[in-house]
């Protein structure tokens, strides 16, 4: 029921206390001790009732208690109260003391209940059990003796003197446990500390707490109290050594450790942290090692030089979390290593001396190295195979001199290494590469590089034809190898020179200046000459030889027979000669020479072709055949003759030959004598002989030329040269031999790199390693492979050439000259045994020279010069180191000193002897004015920056004297001046310093950096504010000073948590500098504040609805402290089971929340008591009492005691329902009204002791309501109303008070004639309103009205569900409908009945076929129609007479003609049969006709019979109605029909060939306008194409046509394809213009 709805009508009952006290006794108690054995005594309740032990079991008799538990049971035969299960006192009532059980005895007939008690005794059967086995106390190690720490207590469920009494704890040896009671009469402990702790002697302790109850024998639980000392800060870190000592090398890596200092600080937690720091770091030490703060590990962040820094003192400080420290020393020693090269400088050098002068200084350099001890003592040296020597000078001076003339020639260029090695371990070397060139003197004359020379040219060349060139060379440089050409004067004064030949002065080209004729001259000698242009000129000649080469320039000449234009010569044969018979013989000759002149004989033309033939290489004309009667007398022979010329030249001549009989035969030769002109004719044997040499010698010189190559390549094969392909480089070997210092000879393969730069770069690749006896001892047969050093020009990109060069050692200088004249370009290689790669650099003139480095074996020999102290004692003799001093910033050009002076020099003699100030680190800061001789500073000196930190700042110097060598050493001291102010490395430190610090306590300060030094460097500190702190200076050993803060006055970080100070540091300079930073002082904390709560007692009210997890109340302590000393944790003390489990605390915040569902009908209230303690272990208490507000939390409760169901239908008031009702809330919210609805037949009969009975209003109907759905509503008074319903659901027995009753009074049923037999033909249903066996219906058939009617053998039913069935086939033409009555009995009793009318209509079926009444078919002779020949049409010549057995439209007959003798002569009405004329009848029909006539009913499906008639037309026939005679003949005179149909006939062919016509014109024409318009192309075949014209009444507002072609590819399927519209309205003009817009259209689709 919704609350915002009004309560229905309901019949309340209410309780009164008079009525109770009449219907309920209260009776006394009993009393049983819990865990007493099931079955055991307890009261005999007929006694103390006062009934007889029978009357209990007829009055029905039951003990209930108020939990709706069977605790007891009541024996009904004897009257014995009997324990039904075991009793346990702290299940049932928990805490509550005393346990009352209370119970209820009810007698139901008539209705009594009788109220009992029922005390359950307590027993010591629980042990005393701590909620935690462990409890963990937390307790700061300077907390006072006496001090009290609560514990968590013991829980015993038993109550009285069997809970626990008493608390033990042991060891005691610092505590002792104190029993506390508490309000609610509970004990509880408390620890209270006997002895002072401390954390370092003991961290922890184990406490075992035994709880004692009061039973007999008592009975104990034990807990394990773990007590965690707290750690307080009263111990600084201690560091295990006060002073580390170590030894670094220079070269140490970055990030390697220096060294791991350790602390140890025996505090824990953040007490106990350390952290490392630098104390009193400078700025170097900062920026050269890294100490890590957790680990003390200190690492190298920058490179150690042992040249600038020997030694590091670093102090390190410890400090822990408090703020309480420890100091250590780190003294680190940097070990010096040969980490410094030795240093070269070079003080003058002269880069290009003149060949053949004689010793000369080229050189002067200084040396030195950084590096100490031996790793400083150095030896310099050059390499051996250089004609250079060292001499040593002073002051570490060497100069550099040759060891005679050079020769230019031989050599243009020296790489002279300089290698000045320290004799530290590892030794380290400089090298230093000076670059000398020899300037050339003229001193070679100009060398052609041949002595002759062979030029070839062809006769007839084109004037200025370039024929060759000579080349001379000059080993000279610059203008003295510049070379000019001349012609020299001829030997034949007669030889014309000058016209024929000219020579380019420049690079002697060679020209022929006029076209020559071999003819007129084969050769010519002549000499040129090759002059320089040095001082002065030297020339030298060679011979040059020109050959004319041959042209065929000249055509064969014949000389028989003569072409001179008279009559010609006519050769007479006889006609008896015999084949080979000569005739004549042509004689030509050819003015050129060779092969030019070789001629050849053709016969090109005879007037008789094959009669005669020339012979090729002699001229002869020869028969060919024997000679016959029918050749022809005069013959006319064209023979040509042609040279061996390239092109070849060619002429003719003509020979007649006249056949004649009478020829004399003398001179005729004999038979035999044909084949003797080979053995007589010796020119043509020495020109066959001659050609043949020629050819063997060509093919011998060929064959040898390819052996030789092959050879060749093969031996460069074998010795592992680099493959080289054909072409203009080829490989060779060149062995140079010497006799150096090496022992090995090396070999190495050489590619020269055909790149794209400048010039070319030869790399040797790598090492080949070649036996010792192997050798080329020629090298100048190898001058090929100095064709290789051709210059390669940047845009032409040629393949690499590889050769393979064999070295052996140099011994000297001249061991080169062997092959000097090999090089054609400027070269030089420079080779690296050890090393696979070789590089090449440029060398002036032709010299090749080699250099080698050691790379790993021993060195070479070399002279070495060693530096001694007393040969520098003897230079520096006559002179003593001088010091001169500046002050730094001075401007540039400030004079210094007068050197001049110093020196006892003039100033005309600096000049002279080129004097220079050099330093050490070659840095110009100092400047010789050598007009005055004064030095004066060259830019500003800062003494910062050259010297840093050291003092005093001296910069050394020396003054070099070149002409002759003198070095005098100085010193300049640069003065410090107070240009830099103090500068702190942080603009604000911090210091954090614990309350509890002690005043006297002092705190290392950061010290500032002052770049100056001496006086101008810091020299005091002091600190403002001076409240609680002063600065005190200190001095270190290395005469820096740090400040120190002290504190005069004790720390209170509640009254003030940090101090601002300002820390200022002064220099000494005039005027003072200072720098200030800002020093930020954080007040550490100390746990001198216990936590305070705002209230000491909190009271709550808390509703017992309230949700898991409500707030019950927040609860606030506040700690001046802070940190983990401020940060309070709240926890729940002297809580009992019950209490600690409905409420929790956050142990941070201080709320307190349900966990768990609060019943005030329980416990009511709750009082705790919270602790609330700080991190550092002080605590403080506050209680909470919470009063738990009753709510109507409790809804009524309704217990069934007896229910009856079902109950018969008509029967008067019964009771159904005995039930009880409680409510465990107290007051108005425990009071309860008890109802049921208003619309049932039921109300309710209120007992005693909240008991109720259900009773019926009246009879029941089973029919009306078979059930009955009742709730029971009993609702409290409280605020809210609190409700429970019940539902019971009560069942009416039925009784048999209703007979069957039919769904209908009749029923109509079809079914159609000849059924099948059994067929279902439908069903009758009758219901009854009873149940069960009342409302099972029984049907069955009632005898018939019609005594008669054979109801049983046509209709049967079915006697469970009234099915009907057809027993038999009905026909409807006998029965056309059946009535009949079923009757439907229940199987109550008495059993009732009721009965219905069944109509049952029979439906036609079409099985009846037409029956023919007239004509007649009876077998007999048929019956003839007669029929006049003049009969108009529609006569009617019979009428077909037929009948249907059956039906409706199965009776419907139709008629029809299916055949007949001349078809279109009669017609047969479809309706009524009548059988008339179509047509006049004539002359050609035939006399007898038979008509076949077909009559069909209308059933499904039809059914039909046919009759045949005959017709016989006759002319007798009734004569009056025939037409006259004439009238009969007029038809063929004017008969207009048969015109009528000829000309029809014609029409109609005419048309439709025309019709044909027209339609295949169309088709042509439309086919030939789509080919004209790109249409679809439609082959002759299947599938012809159409133009389809779809019309119609739709939406479409015209007609579409399209144009289809059905695609015939070879796939699966065939496609049509429309492939565009056409508009019939604008066919014309859209046709051409769509086909148009759509190019592609027409080659999409194909057949």
């Amino acid at each position: 029921m919704k609350a915002d709805e009004r309560f229905p009508t309901l019949r309340q009952v209410l309780f009164l206390f008079v009525l109770l006290a009449q219907t309920c006794a209260e009776r006394e108690g009993y009393s049983i001790a819990e865990e007493t054995e099931s079955g055991s005594f307890v009261a005999n309740l007929a006694k103390d009732i006062g009934l007889e032990v029978r009357e209990l079991s007829w009055r029905k008799a039951r003990v209930i208690f108020n939990n709706n538990k069977k605790h007891f049971q009541l024996n009904l035969q004897n009257g014995d109260l009997q324990v039904n299960e075991k009793l346990d006192r702290e299940d049932l009532c928990g805490p509550t003391e005393p346990c009352v059980l209370q119970f209820q005895v009810l007698l139901e007939d008539p209705l009594e209940v009788y109220r009992f008690k029922l005390l359950v005794r307590d027993i010591n059967d629980n042990s005393p059990v701590f909620p935690e086995a462990e409890m963990i106390l937390k307790i700061m190690e300077n907390t006072l003796p006496g001090t009290v720490f609560p514990l968590k207590n013991a829980q015993d469920l038993d109550v009285g003197i069997n809970n626990i009494q008493n608390y033990i704890i042991y060891p005691n040896s610092h505590f002792h446990v104190l029993t506390r009671n508490g309000s609610e009469g509970r004990k509880y402990p408390e620890l209270v500390l006997d002895k002072a702790l401390d954390r370092e002697e003991q961290p922890e302790l184990r406490l075992t707490l035994i709880a004692v109850d009061g039973g007999a024998p008592p009975q104990t639980g034990t807990a394990l109290v773990l007590i965690d000392v707290l750690d307080i800060n009263d111990n600084a870190p201690a560091f295990v050594q006060p002073r580390y000592h170590v030894q670094m090398l220079e070269n140490s890596p970055l990030g390697s450790l220096v060294v791991t200092v350790s602390a140890r600080d025996l505090d824990t937690g953040i007490n106990g942290e350390v952290f490392y720091s630098f104390f009193y770091g400078d700025e170097e030490i900062i920026r050269t090692f890294a100490l890590n703060e957790l680990t003390g590990e200190i690492k190298i962040i920058k490179k150690l030089d042992f040249e600038k820094i020997v030694s590091y003192e670093v102090d390190i400080k410890a400090s822990d979390g408090a703020g309480l420290s420890g100091k250590c020393a780190v003294i680190i020693q940097v070990l010096d290593i040969n980490d410094n090269a030795p240093e070269l400088t070079v003080a003058s050098i002269i880069n290009s001396i003149p060949e053949n002068s004689p010793e000369i200084t080229i050189a002067l350099f200084s040396v030195q190295d950084r590096d100490s001890g031996e790793n400083g003592r150095m030896v310099c040296s050059i390499q051996e195979d250089v004609p250079f020597t060292l001499k040593p000078s002073v002051e570490n001076f060497y100069k550099v001199l040759t060891e005679g003339p050079l020769d230019r020639e031989s050599q243009d260029e020296y790489n002279i290494t300089i290698t000045v090695t320290d004799l530290g371990t590892p030794r380290l070397k400089t090298q230093h590469n000076i670059t000398v060139l020899v300037s050339d003197v003229n001193d070679n004359a100009p060398a052609f590089t041949q002595t002759s020379y062979t030029l070839f040219v062809r006769e007839n060349n084109s004037p200025a034809l370039h024929i060759g060139g000579v080349r001379a060379t000059d080993r000279d440089a610059g203008a003295n190898a510049q070379v000019t050409y001349s012609l020299l004067p001829p030997q034949d004064p007669h030889l014309p020179l000058a016209s024929l030949v000219s020579i380019n002065a420049d690079n002697g080209q060679l020209f022929a200046l006029r076209a020559l004729d071999y003819e007129a001259l084969q050769a010519l000698e002549f000499r040129v000459g090759a002059t320089d242009r040095g001082s002065p000129a030297l020339s030298s000649q060679a011979l040059v030889r020109v050959l004319v080469l041959d042209a065929n320039d000249n055509s064969p000449f014949v000389l028989y027979p003569l072409q001179n234009g008279s009559a010609p010569c006519t050769e007479l044969v006889p006609r008896a000669a015999e084949p080979g018979y000569l005739v004549s013989k042509v004689v030509a000759v050819d003015g050129d020479s060779g092969q030019n002149a070789w001629l050849s004989y053709q016969l090109l033309k005879a007037t008789e072709p094959g009669l005669f033939g020339v012979w090729a290489h002699n001229g002869e004309v020869r028969t060919a055949r024997l000679l016959s009667e029918r050749d022809a007398a005069k013959h006319r022979l064209l023979v040509l003759v042609k040279d061996n010329g390239e092109p070849p030249l060619s002429a003719s001549v003509t020979l007649h030959v006249l056949l004649v009989d009478g020829f004399s035969q003398p001179y005729l030769p004999l038979p035999e004598a044909a084949a003797e002109p080979a053995q007589a004719d010796p020119l043509t044997v020495y020109l066959v002989i001659a050609l043949a040499s020629v050819s063997s010698l060509f093919l011998f010189s060929v064959l040898a030329f390819i052996a030789v190559r092959l050879c060749r390549r093969g031996r460069a094969a074998s010795l592992g040269g680099c493959s080289v392909p054909e072409g203009h480089f080829p490989g060779h070997l060149v062995d140079v031999r010497g006799s150096g210092s090496l022992s090995h000879r090396y070999q190495y393969e050489v590619c020269l790199s055909g790149g794209s730069g400048t010039t070319s770069e030869f790399k040797f690749l790598k090492s080949v390693t070649s036996k010792p006896q192997e050798s080329v001892n020629n090298v100048e047969e190898n001058s090929n492979f100095l064709s290789g050093f051709a210059k390669v020009s940047k845009k032409q990109k040629k393949p690499r050439k590889c050769y393979e060069l064999n070295l052996r050692s140099l011994a000297e200088e001249k061991s080169l000259r062997t092959v000097q004249d090999l090089l054609p370009t400027e070269r030089s290689i420079t080779v690296f045994p050890s090393l696979p790669k070789i590089e090449l650099g440029p060398v002036p003139g032709k010299a090749l020279v080699v250099k080698m480095e050691a790379g790993g074996e021993r060195l070479p020999k070399q002279r070495q010069v060693l530096i001694f102290f007393l040969l520098m004692g003897g230079a520096l003799a006559g002179w003593e180191s001088r010091r001169y001093s500046v002050m730094e910033e001075t401007e540039s050009g400030s004079f210094v000193a007068n050197l001049a002076k110093d020196l006892g020099l003039g100033a005309e003699e600096l000049a002279a002897r080129e004097a220079r100030v050099v330093s050490e680190d070659n840095e110009p800061r100092l400047q010789l004015d050598l007009q005055t001789g004064d030095l004066i500073l060259n830019e500003k000196l800062d003494r910062e920056e050259m010297c840093g930190p050291t003092d005093p700042c001296v910069m050394h110097f020396q003054v070099l004297l070149k002409r002759p060598l003198e070095v005098f050493r100085a010193e300049l001291l640069v003065r410090d001046i107070n240009d830099h102010s103090p500068e702190f490395p942080e603009r604000e430190m911090t210091l954090k310093i614990p309350e509890t610090s002690a005043p006297g306590t002092v705190f290392p300060l950061k010290k500032a950096q002052d770049l100056d030094v001496g006086n101008n460097n810091i020299q005091n500190y002091n600190i403002s504010p001076k409240s609680h702190f002063h600065v005190s200076t200190r001095n270190r050993g290395d005469g820096r000073k740090y400040p120190e803060l002290v504190l005069d006055k004790e720390l209170d970080r509640e009254e003030q948590a940090e101090l601002r100070l300002t820390l200022t540091a002064l220099d000494g300079g005039s005027p003072p500098r200072s720098g200030t930073a800002q020093v930020h002082v954080l007040v550490l904390d100390a746990n001198d504040n216990a936590p305070e709560f705002e209230q000491t007692l909190y009271q709550v009210q808390v509703p017992e609805n309230s949700p898991v997890g409500a707030l019950v109340v927040k609860v606030s302590a506040r700690d001046l402290d802070t940190g983990t000393n401020g940060e309070i944790s709240y926890s729940l003390v002297y809580s009992s089971q019950e209490i600690s489990t409905p409420f929790e605390i956050n142990s941070l915040s201080g709320e307190i929340r349900l966990i768990k569902r609060l019943d005030f009908e329980t416990i009511s209230s709750y009082e705790l008591d919270i602790d609330a303690s700080d991190g550092g272990g002080l605590s403080g208490k506050c209680s909470v009492s919470i009063e738990v507000v009753d709510v109507n939390d409790n809804s009524p409760e309704l217990t069934i005691s007896s229910l009856t169901s079902p109950i018969p239908e008509n029967s008067p008031e019964i009771e159904v329902a005995l039930f009880r009702t409680r409510d465990r809330d107290s007051g108005d919210n425990g009071r309860m009204t008890c109802s049921i609805p208003d619309d049932i037949p039921f109300f309710l009969k209120p007992s005693a002791e909240n008991f109720y009975t259900l009773v019926t209003n009246g009879a029941l109907d089973r029919e009306s309501q078979a059930e009955y759905n009742i709730t029971i509503t009993v609702t409290d008074l409280g605020t809210p109303r609190l409700k429970t319903q019940h539902n019971i659901t009560v069942l009416v027995s039925d009784v048999n008070d209703n007979a069957p009753a039919f769904t209908q009074t009749s029923y109509t049923l079809f079914v159609r004639e000849n059924n099948s037999p059994a067929l279902h033909i439908g069903g009758v249903s009758a219901t009854d309103r009873d149940a069960g066996a009342n409302a099972q219906v029984t049907y069955s058939l009632l005898p018939p009205q019609d005594p008669h009617l054979p109801l049983a053998s046509l209709v049967s039913i079915n006697a469970d569900n009234g099915q009907l069935f057809a027993l038999r086939a009905l026909d409807y033409e006998a029965l056309q409908a059946l009535e009949f009555r079923v009757g439907a009995t229940d199987r109550g009793s008495p059993a009732l009945s009721s009965q219905a009318l069944v109509r049952v209509l029979v439906l036609d079926a079409n099985d009846n076929s037409p029956f023919v009444l007239y004509p007649l078919q009876n077998g007999s002779a048929p019956c003839t129609e007669l029929v006049p020949r003049a009969a108009e049409p529609g006569y009617l010549v019979s009428k077909v007479v037929a009948v249907d057995g059956d039906s409706g439209q199965n009776a419907w007959l139709s008629y029809q003609l299916l055949k007949a003798t001349e078809p279109g002569l009669f017609g047969v009405w479809a309706h009524n049969g009548e059988v008339r004329t179509a047509r006049l009848l004539s002359e050609r029909d035939a006399a007898k006709h038979r008509l076949l006539v077909l009559v069909k009913d209308n059933g499904e499906p039809p059914l039909s019979a046919s009759v045949t008639l005959h017709v016989l037309l006759v002319d007798g026939f009734s004569q009056p109605y025939l037409p006259l005679p004439e009238a009969a003949a007029e038809p063929a005179q004017a008969d207009p029909l048969t015109v009528y149909l000829v000309i029809a006939l014609a029409s109609v062919s005419s048309l439709f060939l025309f019709s044909v016509l027209a339609f295949i014109a169309v088709r042509l024409c439309r086919r030939g306008r789509a080919a004209s318009l790109g249409g679809c192309s439609v082959p002759e075949g299947h599938f012809p194409g159409h133009l389809v014209d779809v019309g119609g009444t739709g939406t479409l507002s015209q007609s579409y046509q399209y144009e289809v072609c059905l695609t015939g590819d070879p796939g699966s399927n065939n496609e049509f394809k429309f492939l565009k519209p056409v508009f019939p309205s604008i066919l014309g003009q859209e046709l051409g213009r769509k086909s148009e817009g759509n190019p592609t259209l027409h080659n999409n689709f194909g057949i």
